[in-house]
């Protein structure tokens, strides 16, 4: 199939899950808890997330609670998390929040109760929120064919954003946070140019997800290990593979 095809056949599925799920993502309000098929801790248990998409005419908003210490942590060891889209801009702009623990409610206030990042942003979230994968086979955190069809639309939705860049008010809090929302170095910001990868991780087009740099290393090596990367329809010629594998071990 060529990728033209692929991609309309994509749009298609698009519109049709659009169709059929709208009422269930609009109307219901109440979060999705997944148990993450990609996260792991640092001793290799699971990681929980608890998502809430709250749409908007312009900006979106993404939260998340998240838990490294299993499924009923207690409300305190939560990590509360928020990505907001402003949409009135071309390309739309991200800004990234660590917030106090709470509730997934989003209110302006809760710009004033930010704290330091845990983890930089920006090493995951190269172009706005991830697409949710959740595990398919989990028993804490099972899935109802409602949640999975709100997941599936929601993560449609986030492929259709399209480039996606953060705030520059991100660079500014860089020179002051223990923990960056990026790193600067130049080593850090070295670009991926694999010929195959770069048709969609560009900085303009349709296709456009951002230009990937050797800080998102442990994200890329993640999806491409789990076949996750390069999506159906796109795939590495053997020279494409060596200088991937170079980038990622640094050279």
């Amino acid at each position: 199939m060529s990728r033209i095809k692929c991609f309309s056949a994509q749009l298609l599925f698009t519109g049709l899950l659009i169709a059929g799920g709208l009422f269930f993502t609009i109307s219901d309000a109440k979060p999705v808890v997944i148990e993450s098929e990609e996260s792991k801790t640092k001793d290799l248990t699971s990681v929980f997330n608890e998502i809430r998409w709250i749409p908007g005419k312009d900006q979106d908003v993404w939260m998340m609670n998240q838990s490294h210490f299993g499924r009923h942590p207690g409300v305190d060891k939560w990590e509360r998390l928020a990505i907001v889209i402003d949409k009135t801009q071309k390309p739309m702009v991200a800004r990234y929040y660590q917030l106090e623990p709470g509730a997934l409610v989003w209110e302006k206030d809760l710009i004033q109760k930010r704290v330091e990042y845990r983890a930089s942003c920006f090493i995951c979230h190269n172009n706005g929120p991830r697409a949710l994968r959740p595990l398919s086979e989990s028993t804490e955190a099972s899935l109802t064919w409602s949640d999975r069809l709100k997941i599936q639309l929601w993560n449609l939705r986030i492929k259709t954003y399209g480039r996606i860049r953060y705030a520059t008010e991100h660079d500014q809090e860089d020179k002051t946070l223990v923990t960056p929302f990026s790193y600067h170095s130049k080593e850090d910001r070295a670009e991926l140019k694999v010929k195959t990868c770069t048709y969609c991780h560009n900085e303009s087009g349709f296709l456009a997800r951002g230009i990937l740099q050797r800080q998102q290393t442990g994200t890329i090596t993640s999806l491409v290990q789990r076949g996750e990367m390069p999506p159906p329809g796109f795939s590495l010629s053997e020279k494409e593979k060596y200088e991937l594998e170079d980038f990622l071990r640094g050279f």
